[in-house]
């Protein structure tokens, strides 16, 4: 019986488990901050780059706006046929170094529109982009004009900064 009094007070002595507190949700491992933190700079770096190529096609958009506003209000050829001539001059002033495209007309402009198209042939409407906007209005299948505008449009990249 002795024995046993000396275990109890022994066992008496014990105390109880004490367990870990509890972690706090911040304690993270440092492999966590620098997953969090390359996270952050390829969100910054999207969003700096999709902002960029929204104000860099800003001038294309605006252009093939306009180009379907002429599409659908004018039926006079020679107005029509200004006005886009008028309109890709705008848009390569804005794409192309001032000094390289503002003296262009003619065959110049002609030629210009053709190298830098990228496959888009303005000679079969050559005669409504260089003389139909100097003659009397007149019934015209104006299609084909506009569909090379568009298509001309389309294709640039970066506007210039003059």
């Amino acid at each position: 019986l002795g024995e046993r009094m000396d275990n109890a007070s022994e066992l008496d002595k014990l105390r109880d488990v004490h367990l870990p507190l509890p972690l706090d949700w911040w304690a993270i491992a440092p492999g966590w901050y620098a997953l969090g933190f390359m996270i952050l700079v390829i969100l910054i770096s999207l969003t700096y780059l999709v902002r960029r190529y929204y104000i860099q096609s800003r001038p294309k958009r605006h252009a093939l706006q306009l180009l379907t506003k002429y599409q659908k209000e004018n039926a006079n050829s020679q107005l029509s046929c200004a006005l886009i001539s008028e309109l890709l001059k705008r848009v390569a002033l804005a794409y192309y170094p001032r000094s390289e495209v503002a003296g262009l007309q003619g065959e110049a402009w002609l030629d210009f529109l053709n190298r830098t198209g990228n496959g888009v042939d303005f000679n079969p409407v050559r005669t409504q982009l260089l003389e139909r906007p100097y003659q009397p209005p007149h019934p015209d299948d104006l299609q084909k004009i506009y569909e090379c505008a568009r298509m001309w449009i389309k294709i640039r990249k970066r506007p210039c900064l003059n």
